[in-house]
């Protein structure tokens, strides 16, 4: 069936140079796209019952959306937006599978329907395993990370390393957090307006401000349930958009045997790469332990999904929101792999690179759509709908993930703050920036300006995307070594008893710093003309005599890049969480005994292991919530007397005697831990 297909120079509309643009069509379809979310969110920004209590009357007593009841309404949120709460988190009160979509849009950036068909079509199909690696790791995150996480009611995932160490190494993590977030959201949206430029032929830097106008409206106006809403439906374009071109393309080529026998005769059809070797860009171990160790990051240590756990009531609801994430995030992987294969296939004989018809790789899949589908009026603009949908989705999800971290660090956050049973009404949080209480009503403007102000930051740093290289190996290094390291803290504070802040901030600043060199050096050298890697090879036999080109010869090899800059980016995860927990345990080990005269950090946190991996025995149920000195729930009368002989015989190391009442609050240090909350004496 393959000897029996034309080329692709002639099968793709007169080979690749043939380039189509946008019709009136296209440009509907796109524009509805935008429409809807933006009326999304107009629809959870506003408080309409209020509205139209206004406008006719009737409705005075009805409560605005997250505010109180009755006559306070308006008081409650400034009259008839959202609290705080409902703008970060949707009071915790929102839908399983909605959400669950959500958290997979958010990880089905416009790099991953770009970026990952594009290294198919170079390196070969060993990346078909990477949504199969997140099924290893969702018993992990869904039962360490996330009953953590709803046991605090946290606002910002780093509040943590506050409580755990200091507030310092809080504001480590949130910075570093930010500094990636920012430089990632710029990528996410460079993509699509790259894709759309190929098509239409519309400069980049007007699409990319067409999206970043949409997408700061709607988050900023309807907050999390906004963003929710719009990436269910941005999820349902984006599955449709790839099925279609799928279809369409194999149809033209004559079948998925064709498109398997043109992969095969090229060495493309690699599923079980066993190198050992770290340099090789994709193998089994590099898939399985390094994007299983950025799974782990993503899902229990990342802002982004932390929120999405917090805004569902239960721990269980939030556990099956990750299988359903697992689920989709597969499906696609295997999409986009195939979608590789469909653009080798068509290409096999008249390489878009080799020929200059594109500068980058990136571009690939955009070309593949307009040649198999130009003809299809709307078509073209259902794929670029689906691309800026992706986009869209991790841009709004990523603004209003920096807001509630800020929000968090100017406020003092839930778990210190709004948890805090034992402290004066009205009393600002000690680890809060600002040293007032905000009103409900300046929180949530406080919150809409933090989403506005990271909106326009990502914004402008997308105009620095065009110096940054492919998207996907700089993408997913930037996502790597920084959602590593901040693995390797929690990954400290939790299992590692004698840990203390100055053992995590040093390993959390080693982490990023080495990994990020070995990223930055790497994409240098590839600058520069190193050799870095190798890609699998392509011609152009096809249409080089039709467009007169010669095929350029190689006079010697490259001289290699220094060994750690070759090592692949799927390692990046990986090794910045062990150096971080490596040198997070050397060095509080070593200050300790510099500082022998201080209480060591041993002393000070009891049972330090989280809960499910404790032996029952009275003595060691005693008092430890995940790192945290605290009563854990349900404790028995021969526990607390184990509690309060302990610390009395310890009292000379400055542990204060555990106190008893009838609703079994036990202070410990200077955390209170009743029910399912920690409160913080004053």
């Amino acid at each position: 069936m393959a000897s029996g297909m034309m080329s692709a120079a002639s099968a793709f509309r007169n080979g690749p140079g043939h380039q189509r643009h946008f019709g009136w069509q296209d440009y509907t379809v796109f524009g509805g796209m935008l429409v809807v979310c933006s009326m999304i969110g107009v629809y959870h920004g506003i408080n309409w019952r209020q509205v139209l209590a206004k406008w006719f009357g009737g409705f005075s007593r009805a409560p605005s959306k997250g505010g109180p009841a009755g006559g306070d309404a308006e008081k409650g949120t400034g009259g008839g937006g959202q609290s705080s709460g409902e703008f970060l988190t949707g009071n915790g009160n929102m839908s399983t599978v909605p959400v669950a979509l959500s958290m997979l849009a958010s990880f089905l950036s416009s790099i991953t329907l770009m970026g990952q068909p594009a290294e198919v079509y170079m390196f070969g199909t060993q990346m078909w395993m990477f949504g199969l690696a997140a099924f290893f790791v969702v018993p992990i995150a869904g039962y360490v990370f996330v009953p953590l996480f709803h046991k605090l009611r946290v606002t910002s995932a780093y509040e943590y390393f506050g409580l755990r160490f200091n507030r310092w190494v809080q504001l480590m993590a949130s910075l570093l957090f930010s500094f990636q977030m920012v430089l990632y959201l710029a990528l996410v949206l460079y993509a699509p307006a790259l894709a759309l430029h190929q098509v239409t032929g519309i400069s980049t830097e007007i699409v990319v401000t067409v999206m970043y106008v949409v997408c700061i409206f709607y988050t900023t106006l309807g907050g999390m349930k906004a963003v929710v809403w719009t990436d269910t439906f941005q999820v349902a374009i984006l599955y449709g958009s790839m099925v279609a071109v799928l279809i369409k393309g194999t149809i033209d080529l004559g079948g998925i045997a064709t498109v398997w026998e043109r992969n095969e005769a090229s060495g493309r059809n690699i599923f079980f790469n066993w190198n050992p070797d770290p340099t090789d860009r994709y193998t089994i171990w590099s898939v399985v332990l390094g994007v299983g160790c950025l799974h782990i990051g993503t899902y229990g240590a990342n802002q982004l999904q932390v929120q999405r756990y917090l805004s569902v009531a239960t721990v269980e609801q939030a556990r099956t929101m990750l299988w359903i994430n697992a689920t989709g995030w597969t499906l696609v992987s295997l999409l986009t792999v195939y979608a590789g294969m469909l653009i080798y296939a068509a290409y096999y004989d008249c390489d878009p690179l080799l020929t200059k018809v594109i500068q980058k790789p990136d571009q690939l899949f955009p070309l593949f759509v307009m040649d198999s589908l130009g003809d299809f009026p709307g078509f073209p603009g259902l794929f670029v709908s689906g691309i800026f949908s992706a986009g869209l989705s991790t841009v709004s999800t990523g603004v209003n993930s920096l807001a509630a971290i800020w929000f968090a660090e100017l406020t003092g956050g839930s778990a210190e703050g709004n948890l805090s049973k034992g402290s004066q009404a009205g009393s600002v949080p000690k680890s809060a920036l600002l040293n007032f209480r905000l009103s409900e009503r300046a929180s949530a403007l406080t919150v809409k300006a933090l989403a506005l102000g990271f909106g326009l930051l990502s914004y402008a740093v997308v105009f620095l995307v065009p110096y940054m290289g492919g998207l996907v190996p700089v993408a997913i290094s930037l996502s790597s070594f920084f959602t590593g390291s901040l693995l390797g803290v929690f990954i400290l504070g939790m299992f590692v008893p004698a840990a203390n802040s100055v053992g995590a901030a040093v390993g959390l600043l080693s982490g990023v710093s080495i990994v990020g060199w070995m990223t930055a050096g790497g994409q240098i050298s590839v600058e520069s003309g190193y050799h870095v890697y190798d890609t699998l090879p392509t011609n152009i036999d096809g249409c080089a005599s039709a467009l007169n080109i010669t095929i350029p010869t190689v006079s010697s090899q490259s001289e290699e890049a220094f060994a750690l800059y070759r090592v692949s980016y799927l390692w990046h995860s990986f090794l910045s969480t062990t150096i971080t927990f490596g040198v997070g345990v050397l060095v509080s080990l070593l200050y300790t005994c510099l500082h022998s005269d201080e209480k060591p950090a041993k002393e000070m946190i009891t049972d330090d292991i989280p809960q499910i991996f404790k032996p029952s025995t009275p003595q060691k149920q005693a008092i430890h919530v995940y790192g945290l000195t605290a009563k854990v729930k349900g404790a028995t009368t021969m526990e607390e007397e184990a509690i309060r002989s302990r610390n009395q015989s310890e009292s000379k190391s400055g542990i204060d005697n555990p106190t008893f009442d009838d609703g079994k609050v036990i202070h410990v240090e200077k955390y209170t831990y009743t029910g399912d909350s920690l409160a913080f004496p004053r």
